[in-house]
């Protein structure tokens, strides 16, 4: 698997997270998520914008949480 076929499989993942309705414990698991992409950008498996890019997509679900 190549690192843009991996990152595109994140893109698409977040998004679904961000569109899912809300529910109880939709912002644990947006917080977790956001927790993991960390770890990723740590290990060098996303680079510093994909990560930043990630972040942006998950930010949006707890925005519209609220």
């Amino acid at each position: 698997m190549n690192g843009t076929s991996y990152f595109e499989r994140l893109v698409a993942s977040a998004e679904r997270i961000a569109r899912h309705m809300d529910y109880p414990g939709k912002d644990q698991a947006v917080d977790q998520c956001l927790a993991d992409l960390d770890d990723l950008a740590c290990a060098h498996r996303i680079t510093a914008e994909q990560h930043e890019r990630l972040r942006a997509v998950l930010r949006g679900a707890l925005s519209h949480a609220a």
